[in-house]
């Protein structure tokens, strides 16, 4: 198994150094484009739900992601500095009465790429635990 981390300030201009992070993971480990592509647009996706909802847009609080690369399965998880909330009780935007909505389509998202394992929340802030199977 392969641990990697990287910690982000809170703005949302820090994507494009979590991206270049991915990609040489990505890379190193030999993942499909078609994967790699996936992967990124679902931690793009917890990336900004972290600054947003997370940290509230401050942008002097952290976003910290950490890998755990095995042979078969890559987790991800995405800690925040928020008070956490609970994936079940977002609503499926592609219900028609949530077509309009401005939000829950990041978790949507997420979930069409990577199982959501757990969410975890202590006095420091919340962690979102994501695997995914890579191909």
């Amino acid at each position: 198994m392969i641990h990697s981390e990287i910690v982000l300030s809170g703005r949302y201009s820090q994507y494009t150094v979590l991206h270049d992070f991915l990609i040489s993971i990505a890379e190193r480990e030999k993942y499909s484009d078609l994967f790699i592509e996936s992967l990124q647009l679902s931690l793009k996706e917890a990336f900004v739900n972290a600054v947003k909802h997370g940290n509230r847009e401050k942008s002097d609080l952290t976003v910290t992601f950490s890998f755990v690369i095995a042979t078969n399965s890559l987790t991800v998880s995405v800690r925040d500095c928020g008070n956490g909330f609970n994936p079940d009780k977002i609503p499926d935007p592609s219900d028609a009465l949530n077509l309009l909505k401005q939000s829950g389509r990041g978790i949507h998202i997420i979930r069409s790429v990577a199982e959501i394992i757990s969410l975890e929340r202590d006095n420091d802030g919340s962690t979102l635990m994501l695997r995914y199977i890579p191909y």
